[in-house]
């Protein structure tokens, strides 16, 4: 029975990680590529993104990609190493725990769909033409990841 506990808290932890850098790399990595015309190209992050949308006076909807990409998605991943690194003797408030994980969790994919609609949007309309780069599918590695992770803690040790 040990030697399961351990195999389970390996595994989790291995998860956790592997979730962090799954979502660095979603965030710093390309995630779409416009071309326009043929001949002109432009890939972008998301923290790019978030860069120019600030840079260009858009403060609103880059501090909302902000909290929504990077702060939230942290925050989920701290919280979740939290629950994993602390010893949960009360059911209850480990309960509580979860169900405030779950609710951060709730958000994590808007990205992905933000994401896929832009790309649907700039193909269907003629703009340019937008492809999926690494990026995209890290970062919705991050989320896959992170919800493996969160309910392998569901039940305290």
């Amino acid at each position: 029975m040990q030697i399961l506990r351990h195999h389970a808290s390996l595994l989790v932890g291995l998860l956790i990680a592997a979730a962090g850098i799954c979502l660095v790399l979603g965030i710093t990595l390309p995630v779409i590529r416009l071309t326009r015309l043929y001949v002109w190209t432009d890939t972008f992050s998301i923290a790019t993104v978030i860069w120019t949308l600030f840079s260009e006076g858009e403060f609103w909807l880059s501090i909302i990609l902000l909290l929504f990409s990077i702060v939230f998605p942290v925050l989920k991943l701290l919280y979740l190493l939290i629950l994993f690194a602390i010893p949960q003797p009360n059911l209850e408030r480990h309960s509580q725990r979860i169900h405030r994980l779950a609710w951060l969790g709730k958000w994590s994919m808007l990205d992905v769909l933000v994401l896929a609609l832009v790309i649907f949007y700039v193909k269907s309309s003629g703009i340019a033409d937008a492809a999926a780069l690494p990026g995209i599918y890290f970062f919705a590695a991050s989320v896959v990841l992170t919800m493996i992770a969160t309910s392998q803690i569901q039940k305290p040790e």
